[in-house]
This record gives C-alpha cells, sequence and structure tokens, in this order.
C-alpha cells in the first residue's frame, strides 16, 4: 500500500521473527527499513491494526502474506477494497474526512513527500477527494463509492491507492 509495488519482503518476516509472530514495534521496524526516506511511524500505526485480522496484537504470517498479496496483487477491486479498509479506521464502513487526511498524511510520511503548497496539503486533498467521490452528499464514502470513485478517476486512486 504505498508504492508501485510493495517494497516489504516476506523473507524479513521469518528472518525478524523466527516465532512467526510481528508485534508493532517490529512492524515498524520493517517498514523503516522499506522506506527509508520517510517516517513510517503513523503509516504503521493504522496499517497494523487494518492487518491484523483477528486482533490479537501480532500479525502472523498467513496475515503478513494476505496483507502483501492484497495490497501488491490481485484484482483491482480486492486492492480497492484493501485500501478503502486501511483508511476506514474507525471500523463503521465508511471513511470520513478525518480519516481521510490522516491517511493520506501517514502515506505522505511514509514517501518522505513534502507538502509542496495548498494543493498538497492533506486537508486540502482530503476536501477534493470527498466533493469528488460522495455520491449521496453524506460528507462520508461508503465503500462502493470509494472503489467507483477511485476506479473512475485515475487522479485520486494514484492518491488514495497508488498500488492499485
Amino acid at each position: 500500500m504505498g508504492g508501485k509495488k510493495s517494497k516489504v519482503d516476506p523473507t524479513e518476516f521469518i528472518r525478524d521473527c523466527p516465532n512467526g509472530r510481528l508485534d508493532k514495534k517490529k512492524f515498524l521496524q520493517l517498514y523503516e527499513r522499506c522506506f527509508p526516506e520517510g517516517n513510517a511511524k503513523n503509516y504503521c500505526k493504522y496499517a497494523f491494526d487494518a492487518f491484523d485480522q483477528n486482533d490479537d496484537g501480532t500479525i502472523d504470517f498467513t496475515e503478513f502474506l494476505f496483507s502483501i498479496a492484497i495490497t501488491s496483487g490481485g484484482d483491482l477491486d480486492t486492492r480497492l477494497t484493501a485500501a478503502f479498509d486501511l483508511y476506514d479506521i474507525s471500523n463503521d464502513e465508511q471513511v470520513d474526512q478525518k480519516e481521510l487526511v490522516k491517511m493520506i498524511t501517514a502515506l505522505y510520511q511514509l514517501h518522505g513527500k513534502a507538502i509542496d503548497g495548498a494543493h498538497d496539503n492533506p486537508k486540502t486533498r482530503a476536501a477534493e477527494i470527498l466533493a469528488a467521490l460522495d455520491i449521496n452528499n453524506d460528507r462520508k464514502l461508503s465503500k462502493h463509492e470509494f472503489i467507483a470513485g477511485c476506479k473512475n478517476d485515475p487522479y485520486i486512486r494514484a492518491i488514495l491507492a497508488p498500488d492499485a
């Protein structure tokens, strides 16, 4: 979920986690090695919770492989669904402007992207994306709105789901 193809290598999981479990600290360290040009802390906070499917506070090898597979392979709908689930921080099946701002900020930080003017400001980006994709004008994106909007607008897809 962060670049043209995933930079995260499954062999690093095996090397770093001989017990088969990745905790939040090791997850962050893994992403820091994979994205040395940026700050992975915020992204990892959200990604860890999304990838820890059974909510046990660790990511096992199966969850790790699944997270790589859905974010860097598979069909477009699957990758966009994974992106939506990552953005849906509150797990309420919708993404609001605050969640968009948090995730856009986290992605900018992950990739070491400087905010260059008002157009790159995460709040501005989030407002523009919400205005473009929120079909029913409820100020939130449903999974359907998110996926349809990303499929129909390559520019927005490049911002919200760069791997899709």
